[in-house]
């Protein structure tokens, strides 16, 4: 059975830049005029950039009302409590749900980073129908999940101790860091579980166009 494929694309400079004006919105309007303000205010900017990205054409399909629902239901929930331990510990226990959900792919037959692995090394040969090429994918995407779901615990224990400003600031830093260096070596990795394979195929091709050549 193929793989079905699905197409992916790495963030954009803008992109990746534009996801940051929420988190500085909160902690300028949390210092200037307090917490309820500063969790209505980011998430009103976080629903204005979701229906912008739709507008200009960008695919969010199916995860435009998802999103719009997460935002909405973060930001209730937190003006309510006016506690900013509910307003970032539903966005903390969704990335855990994720993580898991993500983990248990690596039991299956097609491992989410079989999708993933492309965007960064990929192959002209080795595909995903290949044994060792899923074998390795559920290793990435077991070893990943387990790190994400590490990060979401130190983020709900850090929740508890820090301000909301000291936790915005904390989490634009420590786990994207800690993310940065799983994911290098898990690049490693990969090169070194995969590429002896691709040279092999490729030599095994060499061999045979030079047999038919003969």
């Amino acid at each position: 059975m193929s793989t079905p494929a699905i197409t992916l694309r790495r963030p954009g400079f803008v992109t990746a830049v534009t996801s940051l004006l929420p988190m500085v919105v909160f902690l300028l309007a949390d210092r200037w005029f307090g917490l309820i303000t500063a969790m209505i205010a980011a998430s009103a900017l976080t629903i204005v950039l979701i229906v912008v990205r739709r507008r200009l054409g960008y695919g969010v399909g199916i995860l435009l009302p998802l999103s719009l629902g997460y935002a909405v239901v973060k930001a209730i929930a937190g003006v309510l409590t006016q506690s900013h331990v509910v307003y970032f510990g539903v966005g903390v226990a969704l990335s855990a749900l994720i993580a898991i959900a993500v983990g248990v792919t690596a039991f299956t037959r097609r491992p989410l980073a079989v999708h993933l692995m492309p965007l960064v090394t990929p192959y002209r040969r080795l595909t995903a129908e290949h044994p060792v090429y899923r074998r390795v994918a559920a290793h990435i995407t077991l070893v990943w999940a387990l790190a994400e779901l590490s990060i979401s615990a130190w983020e709900g224990w850090h929740l508890t101790v820090s301000t909301a400003s000291e936790f915005v600031i904390m989490r634009a830093i420590g786990p994207w860091v800690a993310m940065g260096v799983v994911i290098f070596f898990l690049i490693f990795y990969v090169r070194f579980r995969l590429d002896r394979y691709e040279w092999a195929l490729a030599r095994d091709e060499r061999r045979e166009r030079e047999a038919i050549g003969a």
